[in-house]
Order: C-alpha cells, then sequence, then structure tokens
C-alpha cells in the first residue's frame, strides 16, 4: 500500500540547562487498497475522497431523503461496470486489506430504479458509518466473504462489449 506521511518539527528555545527542546509530529495518510485488488477492482475511480461531502445537487423541492453525505472512506466507481441508475458501478473502498467487503441497495426515488453500491476493505467503523450515512435509503445490507466473492458479485452489472 502506498503511504503519504506529513511531519512537522517544531523547535523551542533552550530551556534548562541550555538544552533545545522540540515537538516531531506526524499523521499517517494512508491511501486506499485499490491498487492491491485484482482487475476490476483495481482500475477505481475515486469520485468523492475520504471525509469530503457530496451534494446531490438536488432541487430545492425535491423529496428525495438525502440531500448529500460524507463517506468515511474513498467513494467511486468500476469503470466497465453499469448499476441499475445506467451510471458507472459505485464501489466504497477503505485502507484495510484484511477489512471488510460487502454490499448495500438503495433506494433512489420513485424516477429510478432501486441501486446496488458494493464496499470493500472497511472497518467495522467505517461499516457502520457508511449505514449511518445510507440509512433515510438504505433498503438492503448484505456482508459479503471475501474479494473473490465480490467479484462474483459483480458480474452482473459488467458492461456487455
Amino acid at each position: 500500500m502506498t503511504h503519504r506521511k506529513m511531519c512537522l518539527c517544531f523547535l523551542y528555545p533552550p530551556l534548562l540547562f541550555g538544552l533545545e527542546s522540540h515537538l516531531h509530529l506526524c499523521y499517517d495518510f494512508g491511501m486506499n487498497i485499490a491498487a492491491e485488488l485484482p482487475l476490476p477492482l483495481s482500475g477505481f475511480v475515486v469520485d468523492v475522497p475520504q471525509d469530503q461531502y457530496y451534494d446531490f445537487g438536488l432541487p430545492a423541492d425535491s423529496t428525495y431523503p438525502l440531500k448529500g453525505v460524507t463517506y468515511p472512506v474513498d467513494y467511486g466507481n468500476i469503470p466497465g461496470y453499469t448499476a441499475e441508475d445506467g451510471k458507472e458501478l459505485d464501489l466504497f473502498v477503505g485502507k484495510r486489506a484484511a477489512g471488510k467487503t460487502g454490499a448495500v441497495v438503495v433506494y433512489r426515488g420513485e424516477s429510478a430504479p432501486n441501486e446496488h453500491k458494493f464496499y470493500v476493505g472497511l472497518t467495522t467503523q467505517e461499516v457502520e458509518e457508511v449505514l449511518r450515512q445510507l440509512k433515510p435509503v438504505l433498503i438492503a445490507h448484505e456482508a459479503i466473504k471475501d474479494v473473490p466473492t465480490l467479484l462474483m458479485a459483480i458480474e452482473p452489472f459488467k458492461d456487455k462489449a
């Protein structure tokens, strides 16, 4: 897994006995695990980065119960796969190679079919947060055993050549 790390070092003036003091802070920005996954999952395209709010851009008079969401992990799509709404198949990708894998079905409104979304590499807390964010439109949730089973689950969504 590729990682980004940011470090800051603060130097303080000499204190007792002329010794310098410093504070060294680092934060590890781990990347999602998509590159470690088999095709087609490794082709994952991030549409909404982790912790960024996504506004659905709905009209003010829309009755759809969600106006936008903030996902705890990267959210995007799998090129070459199409969901029930006619757009790319959605995927949540976390940072844990041994993380949770699963699927949800969400209500898309009266003029659109219900839609499958899949996830891989999430912690239990991240799955719970995704479910909490989707609660107003969540129809079903299913854990998937592993990545090979996930690959079988997304096969029906593969674009026909």
